[in-house]
């Protein structure tokens, strides 16, 4: 047998269908692995940047910052960490059942994914209406920033502002993509051909819930009450 047809053995004995382009597997594998994570890193070292900017202010300017911090909704900070920490479980325990070959259980663990990622954006966008109604947006022209008198606050705000509409599009994104891929993965067969996915696609996810574990001490917690 050429060394083709021995990686197409060895990844129909694993489980996993192997893409023409590879040798073997675990090459297969350890690529999808890699290509993940360097996107990722790229990604962390654009919220880096705002975060370190962030944490620069709550130094150099602390009380206009904690004027702006004492409009954030910190209770729907704290609800959403957690609920995003069960995203995480409920993700793990969908990549742990992808490798016993659970299929159905995978896809309830999958759909819960998505189901606990949605509340997370609900309960965000109560909280940017709310920011609406208490005029803390500085970028509508026609509801005047409260805090007008603060320039410092003002950029804190919209830093939270980027910071975490971009993490709201990377978990828009990410449910979509859940939602795709659970309607593949209910077929039969699925596992057999792209387990791997659900090992990848689990970074991407994880990602997400340590980028907001990171944001929510610094834009809500750090200085408070100081």
């Amino acid at each position: 047998m050429n060394s083709r047809g021995a990686a197409h053995h060895d990844g129909a004995k694993v489980g996993i269908e192997l893409a023409h382009h590879f040798e073997t597997v675990e090459q297969q594998r350890y690529a999808a692995t890699l290509g993940i994570w360097a996107w990722l890193l790229t990604e962390l070292l654009l919220f880096a940047a705002l975060f370190l900017t962030a944490l620069i202010l709550r130094v150099t300017h602390p009380e206009a910052v904690k004027l702006a911090t004492g409009h954030l909704k910190f209770w729907i900070g704290a609800v959403n960490t957690v609920v995003l920490i069960c995203s995480s479980l409920t993700m793990s325990a969908a990549i742990e059942f992808s490798r016993m070959g659970w299929q159905r259980a995978m896809v309830r663990a999958m759909l819960a994914t998505a189901g606990l990622g949605t509340l997370f954006l609900l309960l965000k966008g109560y909280e940017y209406y709310a920011d609406y109604e208490e005029h803390m947006m500085p970028f509508l022209s026609r509801r005047p920033y409260e805090l007008h008198e603060s320039p410092a606050s003002r950029l804190f705000v919209n830093l939270y502002y980027v910071a975490t509409s971009l993490h709201a599009l990377h978990l828009f994104t990410g449910i979509g993509l859940l939602l795709g891929m659970t309607w593949m993965a209910a077929k039969a067969g699925f596992l057999a051909r792209h387990q791997n996915w659900i090992e990848v696609y689990g970074l991407y996810w994880h990602f997400i819930d340590l980028v907001w574990i990171l944001a929510f001490p610094i834009l809500y917690v750090v200085n408070r009450g100081a």
